[in-house]
């Protein structure tokens, strides 16, 4: 939640898992209705090109009602997504989302009491997520900025679906070894 003129807006958000990129994000005024999240979805969809994915992108969300909406749903089922609501009180089922509004608020949102304009908060969040996806290192990336992961990521030859099949310690090891030659063989 942000104040712009004194009067509450939302930050929406879509965010990869993997490489916590940002890869929609939306202001709306007082409260979210099932067209803004269409609109986000729609949004990530066309400028990330997932129809192009041979795998169903999944799409965890919150059980709020803009995300149960018939409406969504039915977009979601055209978009050949998969939808996975998170557990009712378990912010855990949602940690990189809960993790980016964390970072989000602290870094840029909290910096403002209050936005002048709906056009200042616009800029400066889209100049904040710029920083965030390109040039702010995340330790649970190794350090490395999301973009520089989701790039990787997005290549033919830097497959990541065999590191979710592992146990969570053994993710952690592997995740951060092949990330560390992905990127540097990618910068090769």
């Amino acid at each position: 939640m942000l104040t712009i003129a004194g009067v509450r807006h939302y930050l929406l958000t879509i965010i990869d898992y993997f490489s916590r990129y940002v890869l929609a994000w939306g202001v709306v005024i007082k409260t979210v209705t099932h067209r803004e999240v269409q609109d986000l979805l729609t949004l990530a969809y066309i400028s990330e090109g997932i129809e192009q994915h041979e795998q169903k992108s999944i799409l965890r969300t919150y059980q709020g009602t803009p995300n149960r909406a018939g409406r969504t749903r039915k977009l979601i089922k055209e978009l050949e997504m998969i939808l996975s609501p998170g557990r009712a009180c378990r912010p855990t089922d949602n940690s990189c989302q809960e993790r980016w509004y964390q970072t989000v608020k602290q870094e840029e949102i909290y910096c403002y009491p209050t936005y002048p304009s709906v056009e200042r908060a616009r800029s400066s969040l889209a100049h904040y997520i710029e920083y965030y996806n390109e040039k702010r290192p995340h330790q649970a990336l190794l350090n490395y900025n999301p973009g520089q992961v989701i790039t990787c990521k997005t290549k033919a030859n830097c497959s990541t679906s065999k590191w979710y099949k592992l146990s969570k310690n053994k993710e952690e090891r592997l995740t951060g070894l092949r990330l560390r030659k992905m990127i540097m063989a990618d910068s090769n």
